[in-house]
């Protein structure tokens, strides 16, 4: 057994090179990962790529013992860290997947737990807000940044709510060593019921606004007009957030990729 890797909810420890188990560090996290074990339950069939399958849950009622579950490690490699991710192939994989995702009967997530998350627009601007007064000492224009986040706001998502992973990060892709294709898609703890244009967001920040639009090419759901310049404005926002928690956690990787994604939004 060895840490594999910890971030602001979980450890994870990896378990005879072949098995994933994960541990709540706090009491609000049990929560997530009891949802995340129903959701995944019916997921796994609906979806055209591999998410976990949770064969272990030790549901603990003593304050000492928290909440733990384990899964099949699913092969691969984060593609944040990946050398092989083919581009093409990927935008096409994760078209198809997220177009099915988000179709996904909201009323069967609701069961697994799965909270609404109505407006994040109004959300994460609020939350850049207060978060842009710590990003002082990086190689960032504050000022156009400021700026855009004040004065570029898009409206509000008005259609139906959709099942979202809503933290689809490249190091939570896994990409295939051989064929740079997704093998699978993990950490689905943060999964709300909202707008389809914050996973849209999370891959902005991966290759920016041009390959997500190849990404949207093979997405088959119903897309509104304004969905590229919210997913812009939610991947600047996701990426403040990432370099203030990268910090906090002492996470450098974190801030790298938050310090990169936003050279990729404000240089559009």
């Amino acid at each position: 057994m060895e840490l594999l890797d910890e971030g602001w909810d979980f450890q994870v420890f990896e378990v005879d090179a072949g098995w994933l188990f994960r541990f709540p560090k706090r009491e609000a996290s049990v929560a997530k990962l009891n949802m995340e074990r129903k959701l995944l339950s019916g997921l796994g069939e609906w979806v055209p790529l591999p998410v976990p399958s949770y064969e272990y849950f030790c549901e603990s009622h003593e304050s000492s013992i928290r909440t733990f579950a384990g899964y099949r490690k699913l092969p691969g490699t984060g593609g944040n860290t990946s050398k092989m991710v083919d581009r093409h192939r990927v935008a096409r994989q994760l078209g198809v997947f997220l177009a099915r995702l988000h179709t996904y009967p909201a009323d069967k997530a609701r069961e697994a737990g799965v909270p609404e998350a109505r407006d994040l627009v109004s959300h994460w601007r609020d939350k850049s807000r207060e978060q842009m007064r710590r990003l002082n000492g990086l190689n960032v224009n504050l000022g156009l940044l400021r700026r855009y986040l004040e004065n570029d706001t898009p409206v509000t998502f008005q259609g139906s709510p959709s099942l979202v992973h809503n933290d689809l990060w490249a190091e939570h892709i896994l990409v295939d060593t051989c064929s740079g294709g997704v093998s699978g898609v993990i950490d689905w703890g943060d999964a709300v019921i909202g707008d389809p244009a914050i996973d849209f967001a999370c891959l902005y920040t991966w290759y920016g606004e041009s390959w997500l639009e190849n990404v949207l090419a093979h997405y088959t759901g119903k897309l509104d007009a304004e969905v590229i310049s919210r997913s812009r404005y939610l991947a600047t926002c996701v990426a403040i957030h990432c370099i203030t928690l990268g910090r906090d956690l002492g996470r450098v990787q974190w801030v790298e990729a938050g310090c990169a994604a936003l050279e990729l939004v404000l240089a559009t």
